[in-house]
């Protein structure tokens, strides 16, 4: 894989490992070696720690000095809370908007929810959870708290793993659609008790059914 030298590359190897870590390209559990990784993006070893050291902070990787490094088992209790933290701001941030939402911004998330829709069609999950990503991380940058979301994002990788199992069925990812439109709509009658009682709906799902989804893939769970 070709690095761009403009962008740090410890950065940008701790992004294409954490996507892999998320999308289940590297499975939890699965080893990760840093000279094999090194090799494949034709680096030093150097950035390579740097990028598993970050990863080892966010909870994603387990790393045994002098001895091995793999991919953190899904913790639970971690995901539950990520979950709280990421439900309290995104109840504030929604009753904010539903107070201060202009026409163009609510074009925009609608423009997300069509995007879903196609990729639904298409059945491309990946693009499907990215802008499933985006229309949430919209709205913290609409009431002007985007920083908010990247504190969230630093600590969400156990809970984005669960959901990511979650969205694996197709009647999921129409049911995240149609919660989408709900927000969308309590949004639009300017209604933030509606905007709250939504994204308490649609954030629930996936950690609602834990135990079923940790039945189905008993090897990635603490």
């Amino acid at each position: 894989m070709k690095i761009d030298r403009r962008v740090s590359t410890a950065h940008l190897i701790y992004e294409a490992l954490r996507r892999r870590i998320l999308d289940f390209t590297l499975v939890p559990g699965a080893p990760l070696s840093q000279k094999e990784t090194a090799e494949e993006f034709g680096v030093s070893l150097s950035p390579v720690r740097d990028a598993t050291l970050r990863l080892d902070g966010e909870g994603l990787v387990d790393i045994v000095p002098q001895s091995k490094t793999s991919v953190s088992l899904i913790d639970i209790q971690h995901a539950r809370e990520t979950h709280f933290l990421r439900l309290s701001l995104e109840i504030q941030v929604l009753r904010q908007l539903a107070h201060s939402v202009t026409d163009v911004q609510m074009a925009a998330m609608r423009n997300w929810v069509s995007h879903q829709k196609i990729d639904i069609k298409t059945r491309d999950i990946s693009s499907f959870k990215i802008a499933d990503n985006q229309f949430h991380y919209d709205y913290f940058g609409y009431a002007n708290v985007a920083g908010l979301w990247r504190l969230i994002r630093d600590r969400r990788g156990h809970y984005d793993r669960i959901r990511g199992l979650y969205l694996n069925e197709s009647s999921r990812r129409e049911v995240v659609i149609s919660e989408h439109e709900t927000i969308i709509a309590a949004l639009a009658n300017r209604d933030p008790d509606a905007a709250e009682t939504a994204v308490r709906t649609h954030l629930g799902k996936s950690l609602g059914i834990v135990a079923e989804i940790r039945a189905q893939f008993p090897d990635y769970f603490l």
